[in-house]
Parts: structure tokens; sequence; C-alpha cells
């Protein structure tokens, strides 16, 4: 099986949070080329708008993790008994 991202993942396992994968994952190539040190990989506005969306992002995360504390089950769908 291939090696699928977190933002591939999660609209399987969160799929109210779909759209948020989309963006993150459609900045993929950005993020590599600002990793590798590419100059101009990303402008200042860039930077901000994707710091802004991350913790708002994280900010969801957070309120769903408070509304519906529970872990997602193991693939198999049964919990693991250890």
């Amino acid at each position: 099986e291939p090696i699928r991202s977190a933002w591939e993942i999660l609209p399987e396992l969160a799929p109210e949070l779909a759209e948020w994968s989309a963006l993150f994952a459609s900045g993929a190539a950005r993020r590599a080329r600002a990793e590798a040190g590419i100059p101009g990989a990303a402008n200042r506005r860039q930077a901000d708008d994707l710091l802004r969306d991350a913790a708002m992002f994280l900010r969801l995360v957070e309120r769903l993790l408070v509304l519906q504390p529970v872990l997602p089950q193991p693939r198999g769908g049964r919990p693991d008994t250890g």
C-alpha cells in the first residue's frame, strides 16, 4: 500500500475537516521548496496566511476534541486490547 500523507487520510477519519486537508495538501510543494531553502518559495504574506490558517485549524481541532473526546478506532474496527 502506498504511503499517504496525513492530509490524504484525515478526510476519511474526520470528513468535517476535508476542506482543511485540501488547503494544507495544496501547499505541500511550496512547503517542500521552503524546507529545501529555495529562495522565493513563499513570500511574507503567504507565510502569514499559512500561520493564521494553521492557528485556526488548531483551534478547530481542539474544539472538536473537547466536544468528542474519542480516539479513532484501529483500522480493523476493534479496540486494541493490549
